[in-house]
């Protein structure tokens, strides 16, 4: 061919491909472009849920990459997703307690909390390549059996609704009353402190400071996506300890037990903190165990001591409930070093001891600057916003089923899993029935576990002992604490026991009867019961309406609130300067444009007449001179609690109440006899 025809075929082929992409592309972009396949609302509520989601995951990688900085080493054996998982939990509670500095500094401004990120990400640079390969390193598990491949299905397709529910608008109780709303107002004050009268500011804040960082980037909706996570590493952890101590089928079994408590879905889908206080207690026992072993074979042990009372400490920065883990935890290395001599066992725990109070040290010592009590509000009937009559009032001593019902005490934990559930008085969680099964079955199978196993399955016993132990105290004492919530931090533990206890009675195997296959059989068949429930749940809560841009937040927040979002829309268009004082309503975080406080235990009433026996012309006066221009009144939350008994109302408490809202409260908006707005008058 010569070089005229070259030409011309060169030509041709140009012509022809050009051809092709014009069509193509013609085509496409013509029917596209009358036919949008998102309007700018869908187009919005994507960029929104994909916004959330990315920053949850940087923040994820950059504390698992500074996790792998300072412990990689100590951690380079451990397989690569266990590794990720504690490694992340480290980095999550080392920047916590960086943003606690930085707000008790006054640093919490944008751009100042981006350069703080921005010099974590620097020195954990050199740990970005190894945590990418561990994350990347994740695969499914390899089923061998149907059981397994039902078990794996049914978790796959549980934490995937509950990604999904955990994407949408916060809505649940406690998130509204302070897990959100103590971030927004450190943000809104550019400080971390006690601005206004919420008991709960007091606590520890290490799970909010995931939250501050949402709010900080207008992302409010990735907030629950960190508490998500942290269910993801528990699971993981949970997993590891099962699969090292008892073997790989016991692993598969306390995945599934774990996942069976609706509970512990419902929980992770919300920007709240128990479950991360469950992997930090679950992590905190890993790493106990792999000090136990490097111990007893003569190995390098202190590493692992500084991780158990890092982690220690970060469950101090989570929840006050911890405080009887370190008590297990010191009796656990005090048993095991027990042939050291008792200055070396001793000094084993004072260096734990010494590990977690640096790392829960913050929290105290904001709250002792703040409030002048490092454990506001506890052990004291003085502080900022306390006295002894509201220190009574949140514990409730004499109410517990000790003086009720002492009998009940006993069934505790059959009530709990049979009759308990979220949002109810009795147990306020759902338990879900294989947790308590599987616990019923240890005993059986006891004698068939090595001698190893049992040892570690007894240091399980008593960390899991101790807590339920003060679990039941609490029940015993007071009304307030009979929540089954308070336990789940040993529910990782508990899911691994009661793992091996379905695991053992594979053995039980004759020719005329499996208790085996049985167990398998009901197992399978409680999952797929509770993973219908939680289907028919996730389609009544329909998030991907509002994940997918197709309905407005504000309709989404009417339908999982009811009227309660339109007080706080009416709220939010008060005249500028308006402070609005809430009466049983604890919930304020949807109240931005006007100042508002929230009735956050209830008292706000009964404090003014039980406690300064004030009359309806004293509790109207001290409100005007508190600067508080309207009051919100949630009269079906109080109608419900009088007609209940719960709190001690008085006839002369009632009349009172009338007095104040007859001369003193004009009546602006009422909503279906559930709220009424007044303007506080003279």
């Amino acid at each position: 061919m010569g070089p005229d025809a070259e030409n011309r075929s060169s030509w041709r082929w140009a012509l022809q491909v050009f051809f092709v992409v014009l069509w193509c592309f013609a085509l496409v972009a013509g029917y596209f472009g009358l036919h949008k396949p998102a309007g700018g609302a869908v187009a919005g509520g994507l960029l929104l849920t994909a916004g959330s989601v990315l920053l949850w995951l940087l923040i994820a990688l950059l504390a698992a990459a500074l996790g792998r900085r300072l412990a990689g080493r100590l951690l380079a054996a451990e397989e690569p997703l266990v590794r990720l998982a504690l490694s992340c939990g480290l980095g999550l509670g080392l920047l916590s307690i960086v943003l606690m500095l930085m707000g008790m500094l006054g640093l919490l401004a944008r751009w100042q909390v981006l350069l703080a990120l921005l010099a974590l990400a620097l020195f954990a640079l050199p740990a970005f390549p190894g945590t990418w390969r561990d994350a990347r390193s994740w695969r499914l598990p390899r089923t061998e059996a149907r059981w397994q491949r039902w078990f794996l299905i049914y978790g796959i397709a549980s934490l995937g609704l509950t990604l999904l529910a955990a994407l949408a608008p916060p809505v649940k109780w406690d998130s509204l009353v302070y897990h959100l709303t103590a971030p927004r107002l450190y943000l809104e004050t550019g400080r971390i402190g006690h601005p206004i009268d919420v008991p709960y500011l007091g606590f520890p804040a290490l799970g909010q400071m995931h939250f501050l960082l949402a709010l900080l980037f207008g992302l409010d909706r990735a907030a629950a996506l960190f508490h998500f996570g942290y269910g993801l590493m528990a699971l993981i952890v949970t997993v590891a300890l099962a699969k090292r101590v008892f073997g790989e089928t016991a692993g598969w079994y306390a995945a599934a037990v774990l996942l069976s408590v609706p509970g512990f879905f419902s929980v992770i889908a919300a920007p709240y903190v128990d479950i991360a206080l469950l992997f930090y207690t679950s992590a905190g026992f890993y790493f106990l165990m792999r000090w136990r072993e490097a111990y007893l074979a003569g190995e390098a042990e202190r590493g692992w001591l500084l991780l158990l009372g890092l982690f220690l400490g970060f469950a101090g920065g989570l929840k006050y409930t911890a405080v009887a883990t370190p008590l297990a935890f010191a009796l656990s290395i005090l048993w095991t070093a027990r042939g050291a001599g008792p200055a070396k066992a001793t000094g084993r725990v004072a260096l734990v001891a010494l590990m977690a109070l640096l790392a829960v040290a913050i929290w105290l010592l904001e709250n002792w600057l703040t409030t002048g009590n490092p454990v506001y509000p506890f052990f004291s009937d003085q502080g900022i916003y306390w006295d002894a009559w509201r220190h009574w009032w949140f514990d409730r001593p004499g109410t517990g089923l000790a003086s009720t019902a002492p009998w009940r005490l006993l069934t505790a934990p059959f009530e709990a899993t049979v009759a308990g559930s979220e949002g109810s008085a009795l147990y306020d969680a759902t338990v879900g029935p294989l947790l308590l099964m599987g616990l019923g079955l240890l005993p059986v199978i006891w004698r068939q576990l090595p001698q190893p196993a049992r040892r570690t399955a007894g240091h399980m016993l008593l960390l899991a002992g101790l807590n339920y132990a003060l679990w039941l105290y609490g029940l015993a004492r007071s009304a307030l604490l009979l929540q089954s919530r308070l336990l789940f931090p040993i529910f990782g533990l508990l899911a691994v026991l009661a793992g091996a206890g379905f695991a053992g009675t594979g053995t039980l195997r004759r020719p005329q009867f499996d208790a085996g296959w049985l167990v398998r059989t009901v197992v399978v068949g409680a999952l797929a019961l509770l993973l219908f429930i939680q289907a028919v749940e996730f389609l009544a809560i329909r998030p991907l309406p509002v994940l997918a841009g197709l309905e407005t937040r504000d309709s989404y927040e009417r339908r999982q609130l009811g009227v309660y979002a339109d007080v706080m829309a009416a709220l939010n268009e008060l005249p500028e300067g308006s402070r609005v004082l809430f009466l049983w309503e604890p919930r304020s975080y949807a109240c931005r444009a006007v100042a508002c406080l929230p009735d956050t235990l209830l008292d706000r009433f009964l404090h003014q007449t039980h406690h300064w026996q004030r009359d309806a012309a004293a509790i109207a006066a001290d409100w005007r001179a508190q600067g508080f221009t309207h009051v919100l009144w949630h009269e079906s939350g109080m109608r419900f609690l009088v007609e209940q008994g719960l709190d001690p109302f008085t006839p002369a408490d009632l009349t009172t109440f009338e007095a104040l809202q007859t001369r003193y409260l004009e009546p602006v908006q009422v909503w279906n006899n559930a709220y009424t707005l007044y303007r506080l008058g003279g």
